[in-house]
């Protein structure tokens, strides 16, 4: 008996290492954000933002960016920086999914997007996007 609980409590602490260094590795992600491109869609603009490959869909209403479910339907414009990218924090906890690791992407306090990472840390694309 005292061996199962000894084996449970050596898998939760290697699984909260694993949280911590998705966290950590998802911080290292979000500091290298970049814009791949923008969409007009329904007054919104759509901002797609990536590292190589699209990581997060954010939808910018009023300068602020909220988040954003789906594919962008809207027409592309033209690239160009945006301040926000910059006041983009984590959550301080990792949700574990199968196979993934999702942190929580904050501006201002309020969630605007989940990052996904596999299992090795490595950036999951955005669903419906090709790497």
């Amino acid at each position: 008996m005292r061996g199962l609980a000894l084996l449970f409590l050596v898998g939760l602490a290697w699984a909260q290492g694993g949280e911590e260094r998705a966290l950590v590795r998802c911080l290292e992600v979000v500091r290298t954000l970049e814009v791949q491109a923008l969409y007009r869609e329904d007054g919104a603009v759509l901002v797609l933002l990536g590292r190589d490959r699209p990581l997060l869909l954010l939808a910018l209403e009023g300068g602020r960016p909220m988040p954003h479910a789906g594919l962008p339907r809207g027409r592309p414009m033209g690239r160009r920086p945006l301040p926000f990218l910059r006041e983009l924090t984590l959550a301080r906890f990792v949700a574990v999914g199968e196979g993934e690791y999702r942190c929580f992407v904050l501006h201002r306090g309020r969630v605007v997007g989940v990052l996904r990472l596999a299992k090795d840390f490595t950036p999951l694309p955005l669903e419906g996007f090709s790497p």
